[in-house]
């Protein structure tokens, strides 16, 4: 059953909520060069990236989707294979949850007159 936080028990209760875990995939989204949020504009920070990004809890372990546009002239796949792994790396980092999966779906190519 997903649920909408992740509970830690040691020393206590910790909960981290999936909106947590969603803007944390969305910053390392916003420091990964070549990745744009799918209107084209820079990948936002904040609440704001969190509509590209759907986040799953299931038994302890997380998965993530996110929609992106990819710059042009950009090696598409490699701009993809950063993103799992900055993603993968800072969730696991800040959360201590496993990352099962983090799958990218690229929308969009941006030209540069575009990027703002």
């Amino acid at each position: 059953m997903p649920r909408d936080e992740q509970e830690f028990e040691e020393a206590g209760r910790i909960n981290i909520a999936r909106d947590v875990i969603s803007t944390i995939a969305a910053l390392a989204a916003s420091e990964t060069p070549g990745v744009f949020a799918p209107d084209g504009l820079p990948f936002p920070r904040g609440p704001a990236a969190r509509r590209h990004v759907d986040t799953e809890l299931l038994g302890g372990r997380v998965r993530l989707s996110l929609r992106i546009a990819v710059e042009y002239g950009r090696v598409v796949p490699r701009v993809a294979q950063e993103l799992q792994e900055k993603v993968k790396t800072e969730v696991e980092r800040m959360t201590a949850l496993p990352v099962e999966a983090v799958d990218v779906e690229v929308v969009r190519i941006v030209f540069p007159k575009e990027a703002r």
